[in-house]
């Protein structure tokens, strides 16, 4: 059962006020490409984006030289002077305006090649995307850099989820697409002839998100909408929550079965059920990277009432006896998870819980001292 005020508590929780929420770079170079009808490419050599010899990848979605990632000072003077917009506004479109926030501050002085891995370390994939059909109708195809982060799931504006993927085939929307145009790629090609035997082809501003009901989720979202969308609040509390939300989602992936979304609205509900089915037949446990956003949302459902609870290790507890020994065979993949890369920047209130996912188990020991592995968990 849900905490019986853990939605007030989330309430209560400081706020910053919303400012216009903020374009994402390469829909801005995009909206400027359609209005003069050129490509993204060249559009991004009008703006300075793009040196001599520089190749698209440098306006890719994700990659270790793209521009996303953020500029450096020379870059962002030539955007400057190509554009008039000044540095800082070039800036906040890039993923640099949530250093320190919900971006690991390690971005800073990452190379080209640790870009990525930072980003993947911060519970982001900058190629994921997803949008409300509405908005992107009513703006045209513009669209905001939180779309591709795992903290943005609903729009509170119109009501409903953010669609990740086409809701006819469920193919998945990827960062690089242009919402404002055209629609789904999905296709089906004979098993054969590899010939294309059918288009999804579905626009993407007609698509119907699922409404958003659950009340939860709806205050969780507008905490992290505030969060996301400031510049100026102290970057160390919205680490912090960001960093808990991000270590008690996982710990639910691994551990939370679909009861704990008592309240949740069926779409959520159901995708959960499904990724926990998936997960059981799988040797290990669940793949993360196979959870697809809408089984992230469920997660942080789930985070949330860890996270904003009176007694964060009593609800936990509650949800799985992580804490007996030995540990739950649906542990050990999250127990080794945490070994090899532990959560970071987690407060203290939840340290007991990743401590405790994170302690081996008594071993036992076979003939000739030979460690029976299986035993430490089943």
């Amino acid at each position: 059962m849900v905490d019986s005020h853990v939605a007030d508590q989330i309430r209560r929780l400081p706020v910053v006020p919303l400012p216009l929420r903020q374009e994402s770079l390469l829909s801005w170079l995009d909206h400027l490409a359609v209005g003069y009808e050129v490509s993204r490419t060249h559009m991004a050599e009008a703006c300075g984006l793009l040196r001599p010899g520089d190749g698209p990848s440098r306006i890719a979605a994700s990659g270790p030289t793209s521009a996303v990632y953020g500029l450096g000072d020379a870059d962002a003077v030539r955007v400057e002077q190509a554009t008039g917009l000044s540095a800082d506004e070039v800036q906040a479109m890039t993923w640099s305006r949530f250093v320190g926030t919900a971006v690991r501050s390690e971005l800073i002085d990452a190379g080209p090649r640790e870009r990525f891995r930072v980003m993947k370390a911060s519970w982001i994939d900058p190629r994921e995307l997803k949008f409300c059909p509405s908005c992107i109708d009513e703006t045209d195809g513009r669209w905001p850099l939180e779309w591709c982060t795992p903290w943005a799931f609903a729009c509170l504006r119109h009501g409903c989820y953010l669609l990740a993927e086409c809701p006819a085939c469920r193919t998945p929307i990827r960062a690089g697409v242009r919402l404002g145009q055209g629609g789904c790629r999905g296709s089906e090609k004979h098993c054969l002839t590899d010939v294309v035997t059918w288009r999804c082809g579905m626009e993407y501003r007609k698509m119907q998100a699922p409404d958003l009901q659950d009340r939860l989720l709806a205050d969780l979202q507008r905490l992290l909408d505030s969060h996301l969308s400031s510049t100026r609040q102290e970057p160390v509390y919205a680490g912090g929550v960001f960093a808990d939300l991000a270590a008690m989602a996982e710990f639910a992936l691994f551990l939370a079965a679909p009861e704990h979304l008592d309240g949740a609205d069926p779409v959520v509900v159901e995708r959960f059920a499904e990724f926990s089915r998936r997960s059981a037949l799988t040797h290990g446990g669940p793949m993360l990277e196979e959870a697809e956003p809408m089984v992230r949302t469920a997660g942080l459902r789930i985070a949330s009432q860890i996270v904003f609870s009176d007694d964060p290790w009593a609800t936990a507890r509650a949800m799985a006896d992580f804490a007996s020994r030995p540990l739950v065979a649906r542990a050990r993949p999250l127990h080794e998870a945490w070994l090899k890369r532990p959560p970071r920047d987690t407060t203290e209130r939840l340290v007991g819980i990743v401590r405790s996912v994170r302690i081996a188990a008594p071993s036992t020991r076979g003939p000739g001292g030979r460690i029976l592995e299986r035993a430490l968990y089943e």
